[in-house]
């Protein structure tokens, strides 16, 4: 990754260069492939075996999607499956598996972690654009700026109320920032047509789906905590 910071922070591969943070990687996948196989249970084995390739699934989408105006949000939900929510929905089934309960509370944590996954994901898409710089770490609509069309935008680009705002976002994305002072349009333009309140919605829903999920448990601490993450989840918006 070419990314100077990450999070506020220097990355790796810019402080080190890109040999180390490639081996660092490396050793990692190494200690945590380790891990995985000493739990000795082949179902959670399976389940974070899928993640990687998930993984890979996802940046290859992202990476061959990049300033393609037509992809839609069924796609962007896949994408975001892939890259996000798979680690944390295969994470909170393997805690079910190793706590050995019914098939049924295996699904729904499957389910729970899901959809908290892709709330988080959209959240953090949200965020590129009501953010600041300092805040984000990274420059402001970065995600827009190298060609990731993420929820706001994808709304955007389909808003039935400000239609001559849709076409003139679309415009400048397939013209990829050409102009001086096209990003910070694009950034007007996608709150303008409600894309960011749309994507807000988006992200209490697959919240709203997340909490479902929990009813299958019993009440208690463990439970109120799974409720908190989402309620976490969510405050990150304000």
């Amino acid at each position: 990754h070419t990314c100077r910071y990450h999070a506020g922070k220097e990355t790796i591969n810019s402080t080190y260069g890109t040999r180390v943070a490639v081996l660092a990687g490396d050793y990692l996948f190494a200690q945590s492939s380790w891990a995985l196989a000493n739990l000795e249970n082949i179902e959670v084995i399976k389940l974070i075996s899928q993640v990687i390739a998930d993984f890979a699934d996802g940046e290859i989408s992202q990476a061959t999607s990049l300033f393609n105006t037509e992809v839609t949000l069924e796609e962007y939900l896949d994408k975001s499956f892939f890259k996000t929510a798979s680690l944390i929905a295969a994470s909170c089934r393997s805690a079910a598996c190793l706590s050995d309960v019914d098939e049924d509370v295996k699904e729904a944590m499957y389910a729970y972690g899901k959809h908290l996954g892709l709330s988080f994901q959209v959240v953090d898409d949200i965020l590129d654009f009501t953010q600041s710089t300092e805040q984000l770490g990274k420059p402001q609509g970065q995600d827009l700026a190298s060609g990731n069309l993420t929820a706001p935008v994808i709304f955007a680009l389909q808003s039935k109320t400000a239609p001559e705002e849709a076409a003139e976002l679309l415009e400048i994305i397939e013209s990829e920032f050409m102009e001086d002072e096209a990003l910070p349009r694009a950034l007007e333009l996608v709150t303008s047509t409600g894309g960011l309140a749309a994507a807000q919605q988006l992200a209490r829903d697959e919240a709203d789906k997340a909490l479902h999920a929990l009813e299958v448990l019993p009440e208690g601490p463990a439970k109120r905590s799974l409720q908190l993450m989402v309620d976490y989840v969510l405050d990150r918006l304000y």
